[in-house]
């Protein structure tokens, strides 16, 4: 079979199919013409007619020829020698041919295999060669071209070259049709092997989308316009019928505007240098919110050379949001171990100092017998266990914020306001500081009550531990304002004041505006500690000498 085939079209492999398959059909028509060339020779040396045999060997030369072209791949030459030369020697026999000859038929069979040889390679050549032997045909019969002389037939030679005419046309026609029945019947096995394929190919592609959760896209640049599929949509949270016919204006406001230019870049980038594209951004879901995705796609061109970029999209939210807890639990975890050796070290020396100034005062108390002095030293030890207390308490507050969780619990913030002024009713009385709690009575808001009195509690504190007792109307004012969906706390004072080197240190653990504080340095870091435990937050006004207000921010509900 094989040698067969190199026989017919030679053994320079053929790459495309279709063209391997017009060549074998070639050459297999090239060696019928050649065969009816052998076959009208013997018919007529049999029966004596010497007139045609000269154009039978011109007919089998051309089918040669025809032949070798085609085993050169001069596919087009090889068909184009064919065709004219059968045409013309079919018109040179049908016009010297007997009426019932049958020389005729040969016309169906020219016109067939025009049709066939040409239809591949040029579709005007198939229609001329398609048309040519009706020409031909109806020349043939209405002219007499008189190129030869008409030969003289015997009744029965009539008869036989009808026969014969017949049967080689029919056969030759029947060939041809064979052919296309043989080809279709080819491709519509290739169509249905590359479907069968494609559709595997499908299935595969889709299982490996639905496994990865990933969505595909295509953009067409030059166009500006954008295909997602239906996973696509989904990840975003719409339905399959909707985003249809996205463009690029469409799509950009969707993308976090911190992630804006820096996306628009990469594209850039990776478009000018030909090479994948990877991003990572935050696109805004149907329902509003904005979600990670993983962007990766790779640029190639259409058949017009337009620029087209084809993606996929897939969910790394879940990943994102673990990444970025790790991150701040690390950020929490080196905080906690820096603020914990500077813990240790100021509580050593915060605890150390009144311990040793007690045990000075109680060695001075046993050295004297005079009872005011024993007084004086006694109110001092008290003011040392004071300060100690007051340090132990401002340590229990920080831990008890650090360790238990939220409650958060209705509360009425004058109700609030009013315990903790009352629990520090002692001070006030001795430091004669007025103290309004000027809060709605109706104002509520959902909180952890035992965190915010803590906030409050060393807030009033401050203010009156801070004081200016020398003027004639020293104050302390709780005031609270309801706005939107949060509740803004203020406690003003006109004390010492604070200088605006300050501002912005003293929420920082141990900070102590100056070196004649009373306090620890504890007390507002342990306020701002636990407004981020409440979802607040604190800022400070204050100047030298007229006083300070603190502005609490708290949300209406936790």
């Amino acid at each position: 079979m094989a040698s067969f085939r190199d026989f017919l079209v030679g053994k320079t492999d053929i790459p495309s199919r279709t063209d391997f398959k017009y060549a074998m059909l070639r050459s297999q028509f090239a060696a019928i013409t050649l065969f009816v060339a052998a076959f009208y020779i013997v018919l007529d040396t049999i029966n004596g007619v010497r007139v045609f045999i000269p154009f039978y060997l011109v007919l089998a030369a051309g089918g040669l020829v025809s032949f070798l072209l085609n085993r050169y791949r001069f596919f087009v030459a090889a068909s184009i020698t064919q065709m004219l030369l059968i045409n013309g020697l079919v018109l040179i026999f049908s016009d010297v041919d007997h009426p019932y000859g049958g020389v005729y038929f040969y016309f169906l069979t020219c016109s067939a295999a025009g049709l066939i040889l040409f239809s591949y390679y040029n579709r005007a050549l198939s229609i001329v060669f398609a048309l040519l032997p009706l020409v031909l045909g109806l020349v043939a019969f209405y002219a007499d071209l008189n190129v030869i002389p008409a030969p003289s037939y015997e009744p029965h030679m009539v008869e036989i070259n009808f026969v014969s005419n017949l049967v080689i046309g029919i056969l030759a026609n029947g060939f041809v049709v064979y052919f296309l029945i043989n080809r279709n019947r080819e491709i519509e096995q290739s169509l249905l092997q590359t479907s069968h394929d494609l559709k595997k190919s499908e299935e595969r592609f889709l299982m490996a989308l639905h496994g990865t959760k990933a969505g595909v896209y295509e953009w067409r640049m030059a166009e500006n316009s954008i295909y997602v599929s239906t996973d696509w949509k989904l990840l975003l949270g719409y339905e399959a019928h909707e985003l249809n016919n996205l463009t690029r204006e469409d799509f950009l406001p969707w993308v976090y505007e911190e992630d804006r230019i820096r996306t628009r870049e990469l594209i850039a980038a990776n478009l000018a240098a030909q090479t994948p594209y990877q991003n990572q951004f935050r696109l805004r879901t149907k329902s509003g919110a904005y979600k990670w995705f993983q962007d990766s796609g790779v640029f190639k061109k259409d058949e017009t050379g337009n620029v087209i970029l084809v993606g996929t999209l897939i969910d790394i939210d879940s990943r994102k949001r673990a990444e970025e807890e790790l991150a701040l639990k690390n950020q929490q975890l080196a905080k906690t171990n820096e603020e914990l050796d500077r813990f240790v070290y100021s509580a050593s020396h915060d605890m150390r100092a009144p311990l040793s100034s007690l045990l000075g005062l109680i060695h001075l108390s046993e050295k004297t017998d005079r009872p005011e002095e024993v007084g004086l030293f006694l109110q001092m030890m008290k003011d040392r266990i004071k300060t100690m207390e007051g340090f132990i308490k401002e340590v229990t507050d920080y831990s008890r914020n650090t360790r238990l969780d939220l409650l958060p619990t209705p509360i009425k913030l004058a109700t609030l306001a009013h315990e903790v002024v009352q629990t520090l009713a002692y001070s006030v009385v001795n430091k004669k500081v007025r103290i309004e709690v000027q809060i709605d009575p109706a104002l509520e808001i959902s909180t952890d009550p035992s965190r915010l009195k803590v906030v409050i509690n060393n807030l009033v504190s401050n203010a009156y531990k801070y004081h200016r007792f020398d003027q004639p109307d020293p104050f302390i004012l709780i005031d609270a304002l309801k706005k939107a969906d949060h509740v803004l706390l203020s406690i003003k004072d006109n004390g010492k004041g604070i200088g605006p080197e300050h501002h912005t240190r003293i929420f920082d653990m141990f900070y102590r505006a100056s070196e004649s504080s009373e306090g620890s340095g504890l007390g507002l870091y342990i306020v701002k500690e636990t407004l981020d435990k409440l979802e607040g937050s604190i800022s400070v006004q204050s100047t030298v000498g007229v006083g300070s207000e603190f502005l609490v921010t708290l949300p209406l509900s936790l």
